[in-house]
């Protein structure tokens, strides 16, 4: 068990030593009947799709994500059993945190203050949420004072200057959720509350984005997500494969994290094809259904009602799981593999399942999850279609950079366009519908025959669903 605390502890920074999961899987016998019934459910909700689902490399990928998540629920029970515990990750966010400041003062310089905390293998947002982890992990667990008190600062430091919003939704939602055990949810929600403080009277550009509405293009993604669960209703398309169909609609067909993009690099060529791997859906729901329909929606919701279930009583771990699951609203925060992120969710689940649960309960509360996650997809579905404006002019001129389009009829909307054949690329940003638009085109973009998709949103930013949806084939 020394071994497992130490791994833990190091496991942020060298998140591959999670791939020994699967070590673990003998630890599940010990589980309740009902418990491993509860994993065997979760596991046949990946694998029974993928049989049938369009993609070849469907089931083998699904073999492997049910091997890795049920190996760190077995991780997670031996923590449990041993007496373990997270307490060593405490140690291993310490050292998280110092490397995003370092690495980010030796990027930015001078303008580390005015730019988003980076680190080179975790995302903005994937700071956000390890910065709260760290607050919960302070409040919750006794560790020696000072270092309690550091750990929580910096992890309060690492959310503000994160700028994630979905990070600070965990932190909100996993501290109400504290309150209903009388544990120490009301502190979460104080540091919260002083975190909005702080970022409504900085003047920093990123502390800033706590008081934004937007939804920073997720808004098409979730289109993109429904579309192919439209497409693939019972199967979806299999597990890490919804990024193919997803990559270019925001971010391009391959990114790096921020940190090396800021500093000149970029996919190299090998690596392009796989970009999809890390594209997701920003909304577990939605990127369920993409992957494997609503069999697979239906097993992560009741593995995450169950997880739930077992926790309920004990405060920190309801805390925790109910702070992952509040992200997944708008974000992927437990998909894995992961820099050592999303695998603290299977090991907290693992925790609780150690303690029992109970199926009634269990349902419930995965009822519950689904209603937390549902609005973006009740929104796409129930949004009755309405006519298109006219198409006026379209010219995609052959060895020019830029296409040209004129709508007539769409005053008053914004405009996105995006060049697809499987996967689909967004060209440029954002249009006033009302004017002639000229919009880029890909940089050695191969001859062949391509959809160009004309989506028009309300002026609204808060609008979901595009209002109206033109496609025209182009030749180049």
């Amino acid at each position: 068990m020394r071994v497992l605390a130490l791994g833990l502890a190091i496991a942020p920074l060298f998140p591959p030593l999670a791939l020994l999961a699967p070590l673990f899987l003998p630890w599940l016998k010990g589980l309740s009947p009902l418990a491993r019934g509860l994993l065997a459910a979760y596991a046949l909700s990946l694998l029974l799709p993928a049989l049938f689902a369009p993609e070849p490399l469907a089931f083998p990928l699904a073999l492997g994500r049910a091997l890795y998540v049920l190996g760190l629920v077995g991780a997670g029970v031996a923590l449990a059993r041993r007496g373990v515990g997270l307490r060593p990750l405490g140690y291993g966010l310490l050292f998280l945190y110092s490397t995003a400041f370092l690495a980010t003062y030796l990027a930015f310089g001078d303008r580390a203050w005015t730019v988003r905390l980076m680190h080179p293998f975790h995302s903005p947002v994937g700071l956000g949420l390890m910065g709260a982890l760290g607050v919960f992990l302070a409040l919750y667990l006794r560790y020696p004072l000072p270092l309690r008190l550091l750990l929580g600062l910096l992890g309060g430091g690492v959310l503000l200057l994160s700028g994630s919003r979905g990070g600070m939704l965990a932190l909100f939602l996993g501290g109400a959720g504290g309150l209903l055990f009388r544990a120490r949810g009301g502190w979460a929600l104080g540091v919260a509350g002083l975190l909005l403080f702080l970022a409504a009277f900085l003047d920093n550009p990123v502390a800033g984005r706590f008081l934004e509405a937007h939804l920073s293009g997720r808004e098409v993604l979730w289109l993109r997500a429904y579309e192919v669960f439209q497409a693939h209703p019972w199967t979806g398309v299999g597990p890490y494969l919804l990024g193919d169909y997803l990559k270019g609609t925001l971010l391009g067909n391959c990114f790096l994290f921020p940190l090396l993009e800021a500093r000149g690099l970029s996919c190299p060529s090998w690596l392009v094809p796989l970009g999809g791997l890390w594209t997701f859906a920003h909304n577990h729901l939605l990127q369920a259904l993409g992957e494997g329909g609503l069999f697979g929606a239906l097993g992560l919701l009741l593995l995450s009602g169950g997880f739930l279930a077992a926790a309920f009583g004990e405060g920190f771990l309801f805390s925790l799981l109910l702070a992952y699951l509040a992200m997944g609203m708008v974000d992927n925060p437990f998909s894995v593999p992961s820099p050592f992120r999303g695998e603290v969710f299977f090991l907290l689940g693992g925790m609780a399942l150690a303690r029992g649960v109970r199926l009634p309960l269990a349902l419930v509360l995965a009822g519950a999850v689904s209603v937390l996650w549902s609005p973006p997809f009740l929104y796409l579905a129930t949004r009755p279609p309405t006519p298109p404006p006219a198409l006026a002019y379209l010219a995609v001129p052959p060895g020019e950079g830029v296409g040209l389009l004129r709508l007539e009829g769409a005053s008053g909307y914004r405009v996105q366009v995006y060049l697809c054949q499987k996967g689909c690329q967004r060209l440029g940003w954002e249009w006033d519908g009302a004017n002639p638009i000229a919009f880029p085109l890909p940089e050695g973009l191969s001859p062949g025959r391509y959809r160009l998709r004309i989506l028009l949103f309300s002026a609204h930013r808060l609008a979901l669903k595009p209002r109206y949806l033109l496609e025209e084939e182009v030749v180049r």
